[in-house]
């Protein structure tokens, strides 16, 4: 009963692992959808970024460049406008300046006086005036002028005051350079329009007699441009040869120059150098798109500005359209994706079904799939698969039955079904195993036996060991006790020799203080000799003095002998001076032999003290070899102390050793009964065994 709860503990877990491995199974299998789909979209969104950005790029540049040549044709369109006025009025003023009345005027008037009384002069004037009133909404003024000597004649005032210096005027270049030229602009006082003079150099047979000039106002021109528009907010400027802004969006900036404004860097070098390429550029920090360009030959220039997100206004609706299209076709595709993945995963499903249940052990699954690809092909093969399984299946349960056989004891074994296939060597590896088994128990049998035997011997044995390695560790106990015996009496010894050894070191330092003590001494003795030698030299000075007075006292009585009574006194003296001088001569012997005398027990004492330091020098020497000899002793001494110690160590580890053999001993005895009790179990154990022969491996 309780084999059968096992094998379905078994099965169950089986069956519960199988389980484990179809959900990992289906998970993987639902997240292919998944991974196609991340695949397939990674895919597209990269060739929607590269396409996108190949057909933004193809977009900006051809938007961008279209817009640049409007842009250019646009400032070439009011460049040629303005060029065309200037040329008229130019044109007007190089008219004036062949006219003929105008030419025999100018060469014929030599003097300021001669003016008014020229029979030219009505003429001239009158041209003048039909010049201007032809022209009269541009023209404010027609005249001619001359530096030698200096005045004009214009339609108004008739001719100049006597101040008038045409030398000083900004076009006299006319004249000096034979050119037209043009005025920067400037407001006329009269009618407050903005105004430029234009001049033009009358040439006769190659020379300059005067100029012809006309004032004229620019506001139809400003008009033009001020009108011309630029998309849909741009505009354009208008300025001179010397960067002097004369028409302006803000009116703030006429007359202006291009550094008084807001422009950046880069729209002001393309101004300064003539440069009509189409730049970004900012003006009071809003970005335009814009150039310059050129008024034919006069120097002045039209600026053309269009905001940048006017611009790019097209090709952000381009960009927006595009995204949009993007977008589109990204949500049609992920459908289509997966609308096809769908169609291709649901047979994929229920393959997934039909083997789990087969994982499962449920052979009696309905494989209807029909399709002529890899998936039909994928059935079939499940198909077959289960009808081998099938088979299997009894192949397994004949196994599983002489397996249970075989771990009830039961090695005699017989196959019912013809095994085929990788089941055949499962057939063939069971026959093995049961052959060797049966081999195994009869050959366990056999040792056991053997071993039972053995296990007596070995207990026999080991009961001898353990009695004969106790007797040997009685009689190391004793070893040890006289060795430590041994150790005690070498150790005191090594004590005392060392004792003795300090004090005859201390006795030899004694000895070798007091020969140093004798030496001492007989360097004192030799000084005091040396001393009693000068204090000897000393008294025969004295000696020789008491003599020399005695002498002295002698020669002071004759001559006071000879003075008679006068010299009684001085004889007196004399006389003591001599006495003194004979009890210090006496003194002086007598101390000169008590020196000689001291002299001498000096030397004696000398010879004995040196008597004394060759002995002590004697016993020093002697101490020092005694010395030596008890250290050496002390030495030998110590080292037997060490010896004895590691003989006693060696023999503290015999005993333990042979204690250890003595308890190995008897517990090999033990081990050995104990194991001619597990033999016998053992050979019960083995005799449970069918080892019958049914049928053998071929």
């Amino acid at each position: 009963m309780k084999e059968n709860e096992d094998k379905n503990i078994v099965k169950e877990e089986q069956v519960s692992e199988s389980s484990n491995e179809t959900t990992i199974k289906e998970t993987r299998v639902r997240s292919l959808k998944g991974r196609l789909m991340s695949v397939l979209g990674v895919v597209c969104v990269v060739l929607f970024i590269i396409t996108g950005v190949i057909i933004y790029s193809t977009v900006d540049k051809h938007f961008t460049d279209n817009h640049k040549s409007l842009l250019y044709e646009s400032s070439q369109s009011i460049s040629k406008e303005a060029e065309l006025f200037f040329q008229k009025y130019v044109t007007i003023a190089q008219q004036m300046a062949q006219d003929k009345n105008i030419q025999n005027f100018l060469l014929s008037v030599e003097e300021r006086e001669d003016i008014l009384t020229n029979p030219g002069f009505d003429v001239v004037r009158s041209t003048l005036i039909d010049t201007q009133k032809f022209h009269q909404d541009v023209i404010l003024s027609a005249y001619i002028g001359k530096d030698n000597p200096s005045y004009y004649v214009d339609d108004i005032d008739g001719i100049s005051d006597e101040s008038f210096d045409l030398r000083t005027r900004p076009y006299y270049k006319t004249i000096t350079d034979g050119i037209v030229y043009l005025t920067e602009p400037y407001m006329d006082v009269s009618t407050g329009a903005m105004v430029i003079t234009i001049t033009a150099p009358v040439d006769l047979e190659g020379q300059v007699i005067g100029l012809t000039g006309i004032d004229i106002t620019i506001d139809s021109l400003a008009k033009a441009v001020g009108d011309s528009k630029l998309g849909q907010d741009g505009y354009f400027s208008l300025l001179t040869a010397n960067n002097t802004i004369s028409y302006h969006i803000d009116p703030e900036n006429i007359l202006g120059t291009i550094n008084d404004i807001e422009l950046s860097e880069n729209i002001v070098n393309n101004l300064i150098n003539n440069r009509d390429e189409v730049i970004e550029y900012s003006y009071r920090n809003n970005d335009f798109m814009g150039n310059s360009t050129e008024i034919g030959d006069t120097g002045w220039k039209v600026l053309s500005s269009m905001p940048k997100d006017e611009f790019y206004e097209n090709i952000q609706k381009v960009v927006k359209l595009i995204v949009l299209i993007y977008i589109f076709a990204a949500i049609i595709l992920c459908g289509a994706i997966y609308i096809v993945l769908n169609v291709l995963t649901k047979p994929i499903n229920k393959l997934t079904e039909i083997t789990n249940k087969l994982s499962l052990g449920q052979l009696d699954v309905d494989i209807d799939i029909q399709s002529d690809d890899e998936i039909g092909l994928l059935a079939q093969s499940i198909e077959r698969l289960t009808e081998r399984l099938k088979a299997y299946i009894l192949y397994i349960d004949e196994s599983v039955e002489h397996l249970n056989s075989m771990s009830e004891g039961n090695l005699a074994i017989e196959f019912k079904n013809d095994y085929t296939g990788e089941f055949a060597k499962l057939k063939t590896a069971l026959l093995h195993v049961s052959h060797i088994l049966k081999e195994t128990i009869g050959r366990i049998k056999d040792s056991s036996i053997s071993i039972n035997m053995n296990a007596e011997q070995v207990s026999m044995g080991a009961q001898t060991l353990a009695q004969g390695t106790t007797e040997q560790a009685s009689a190391i106990e004793e070893l040890s006790a006289e060795v430590n015996e041994i150790y005690a009496t070498i150790a005191n010894n090594a004590e005392y020799a060392e004792n003795a050894g300090t004090k005859a070191l201390e006795a030899s330092n004694e000895v070798e203080k007091g020969n140093t003590q004798m030496r001492d001494m007989l360097s004192a003795m030799d000084e005091i000799s040396n001393s009693s030698n000068e204090i000897g030299k000393i008294i025969k000075v004295i000696d020789d003095i008491a003599f020399q007075t005695n002498i002295l006292a002698l020669n002071a009585a004759v001559e006071a002998a000879r003075a008679g009574s006068a010299g009684k006194g001085f004889a007196v003296v004399a006389d003591e001076v001599r006495n003194l001088a004979s009890k210090s001569a006496e003194a002086a012997q007598q101390t000169t032999l008590l020196i000689e005398n001291s002299i001498k027990a000096i030397k004696k004492g000398t010879d004995l003290a040196g008597e004394a330091g060759k002995s002590l020098n004697e016993i020093v020497i002697k101490t020092g070899e005694t010395n030596d000899l008890i250290s050496e002793i002390a030495k030998a001494s110590t080292q037997q102390t060490v010896s004895v110690n590691q003989i006693r160590s060696g023999i503290e580890q015999i005993s333990s050793v042979v204690q250890e053999n003595a308890a190995t001993a008897e517990a090999s005895a033990a081990n050995s009964e104990e194991l001619s009790g597990q033999v016998q179990l053992l050979n019960d154990l083995v005799s449970k065994f069918n080892t019958e022969t049914v049928e053998e491996l071929e």
